[in-house]
């Protein structure tokens, strides 16, 4: 099953552009990625679907803009964890000289650190089939729509994991498993946006509201729901515990997945199209407004809504206390690993939330149409909330800083930005961008310090696309 996954998962990069955003923390767009994802207040046309509907009125005034496959396919991948580098795995995994290394206390101590507050790994990838806006005019408004796909896979290893494979089980010491969580999807969203500027208000040049309305199918969704597991070593050596774990599953009948209960084999039927497993709606809704015509401000609420999951649904169960005082003892031994492994069946749905999330922007234009410095400088701030744990979500929140410069014509953008928070740590962006007139090409990766300190790095992204614009 995990091969076929990741055969989809990679068949979908390679025949895909990334456009649409997705959650506080997913994967985005080139450019919106060299800003560090700072793209609340600075994003139009395109590239603000799925961040702020509103943004759509806001796009320079090109009547319409769409993505295709050329001039340049656009991808958007991360990977990574918040815990661990490259440095750390060649340390402590790597070996000496082809030999074990023997880890000293002060190296456990370490170890067990890295895991403190941290152990999460993730995937991601953004991807659209078709992006299109059009703006008549202001007075009737702009429209957008979209099929763009997110994936990711996300998994939290419990601190308690490390501290066990360096310090065994010592008699009285409690080991949580609690944190232990997976949650992986792949979802297509078809966006129908409109957004129109909203006359008459004072104090601001121009005011615009948005609203985007998404049709979701989802191709598979594996997650745990629960997780109270537990065990200690008492004062005889014995070992108690208890499981308790739920989780749930579906997959698209083209992906051929069979369950351990299934009586009948399928075979895998690739598509562009797969029949989905589930099915919901959402919606986006958005404002947005200029001052003094340098500044822009931002404020949208994403991805409100739910998915039905019941094609091929299934809920995997482990719940049971475990005691072994005798490892000789079979019936123990037997006892804990059925507490442990659980069962599965089928059942007819269940429902996971989309990735709801609050979004704030600020940005500012700065020696537009000035001699003392060369070019145009954009500078913003953003503020990302997620509502819920959803992959592509994080209910810790993202701030992020923001720059693009172009020094001159026929000059590339050069943009950078930093973003902390959002359970993925502190990022540095790069990137650059060529505006070529009725086409643009965007080059940026949102871990440059994979490019500076390669083996310091925690995690790894890279993006390239293009947009055309009449």
């Amino acid at each position: 099953m995990k091969s076929k996954l990741i055969f989809f998962v990679s068949l979908l990069i390679l025949c895909s552009t990334a456009y649409g955003q997705f959650g506080s923390v997913g994967a985005v767009d080139a450019r919106s990625m060299s800003l560090a994802k700072t793209y609340n207040a600075t994003t139009s046309g395109i590239y603000s679907i799925g961040i702020n509907p509103a943004n759509l009125s806001f796009n320079n005034d090109e009547f319409i803009q769409f993505s295709t496959l050329l001039p340049l396919p656009s991808v958007s991948i991360g990977t990574g964890s918040n815990f661990i580098s490259m440095n750390d795995i060649n340390y402590f995994f790597g070996g000496v000289n082809g030999e074990a290394r023997y880890l000293t206390e002060q190296d456990k101590e370490r170890l067990n650190a890295l895991f403190d507050g941290g152990g999460k790994i993730f995937a991601s990838v953004n991807a659209d089939l078709f992006s299109v806006s059009i703006k008549p005019a202001n007075s009737i408004g702009a429209f957008a729509f979209s099929i763009y796909d997110y994936a990711e896979m996300k998994a939290q290893i419990p601190s308690a994991l490390a501290d066990l494979a360096l310090s065994g089980n010592p008699i009285g010491k409690k080991f949580d498993l609690s944190e232990a969580d997976i949650k992986g999807w792949w979802l297509r969203n078809y966006a129908l946006s409109f957004s129109r500027e909203i006359p008459g208000i004072k104090f601001f040049n121009n005011v615009a509201a948005g609203i985007t309305l998404k049709l979701v199918h989802g191709y598979f969704y594996v997650g745990t729901n629960k997780n109270t597991s537990s065990f200690s070593t008492g004062s005889s050596a014995e070992l108690t515990g208890q499981t308790d774990v739920t989780g749930y599953s579906a997959f698209s009948d083209n992906m051929g997945v069979k369950y351990d209960f299934d009586s009948v084999s399928r075979q895998s039927d690739f598509s562009l199209f797969p029949s989905p497993a589930g099915t919901g709606v959402g919606f986006d809704i958005g404002f947005a407004a200029t001052f003094k015509s340098v500044w822009n401000l931002s404020l949208a609420l994403t991805d409100i809504g739910s998915i039905k999951w019941d094609k091929n649904a299934a809920q995997f169960n482990s719940f049971g206390y475990i005691y072994i005082d005798d490892i000789s003892n079979q019936d123990q031994l037997d006892s804990a690993k059925e507490s442990i492994t659980g069962d599965s069946k089928r059942i007819d749905h269940f429902y996971t939330g989309l990735p709801t999330t609050l979004r704030f922007g600020v940005s500012r234009m700065l020696w537009q149409e000035q001699t003392k410095f060369p070019g145009n400088l954009l500078l913003a701030f953003d503020y990302n909330q997620g509502l819920n744990e959803i992959p592509g979500n994080s209910l810790e929140p993202r701030f992020s800083i923001g720059a693009e410069w172009k020094p001159m014509d026929y000059f590339p953008y050069l943009r950078s930005g930093f973003s902390v928070g959002g359970g993925r740590g502190f990022r540095w962006a790069f990137g650059l961008g060529i505006d070529a007139g009725i086409v643009e090409l965007h080059f940026a990766t949102s871990d440059m310090q994979s490019v500076v300190v390669p083996n310091g790095t925690k995690t790894l992204s890279v993006s390239f696309g293009s947009r055309w614009k009449f």
